[in-house]
């Protein structure tokens, strides 16, 4: 993960800052995944079946990268933002589509070591569902597409 950010007027007094841009790249190695038992001593049985389960997870997966970017703009007690997020496709056979954006918008106000956010995420996902594989032949899958949005909400105290 690569991370950074600038923050504006940045200066000892948090008061005084008036705004921040941040942005993450990540690169999610999704074929590493694995399963395993819980058991502390996993019979035979239970090896064989996580060694196949996980030879499965290599052959459909690959490494995918996430891009992250957000700002907040400061008017004294009251702060606005916003973000973008792009998940990337995991899957390594190029006919499966899959990813997920995020778009979000929000208001903050904090003062005297109190805290309220409210946040509108938006959320664009793409992605293959296999009701069942087969290995002697072609699978069937079903291409979904899903649209939502959250509102989200936090209150704090700060002591």
């Amino acid at each position: 993960m690569l991370s950074a950010s600038y923050v504006f007027r940045e200066v000892s007094n948090v008061k005084r800052q008036r705004a921040f841009l941040t942005a993450d790249i990540e690169y999610v190695h999704h074929k590493g995944s694995r399963f395993g038992s819980d058991n502390e001593e996993p019979t035979e049985q239970e090896k064989a079946y996580y060694k196949s389960l996980n030879k499965v997870v290599s052959a459909y997966y690959k490494g995918s990268f996430n891009f992250r970017v957000g700002g907040e703009l400061k008017f004294n007690t009251i702060m606005g933002r916003l973000g973008f997020a792009y998940y990337g496709n995991p899957y390594k056979d190029a006919a499966y589509k899959a990813n997920r954006v995020l778009l979000s918008g929000g208001l903050g106000y904090r003062d005297k070591g109190f805290f309220v956010d409210l946040t509108y995420v938006y959320a664009i996902s793409k992605d293959v569902n296999f009701p069942y594989r087969l290995e002697d032949r072609a699978n069937t899958y079903a291409t979904t597409k899903q649209i939502r949005g959250n509102v989200v909400a936090s209150i704090g105290f700060k002591l």
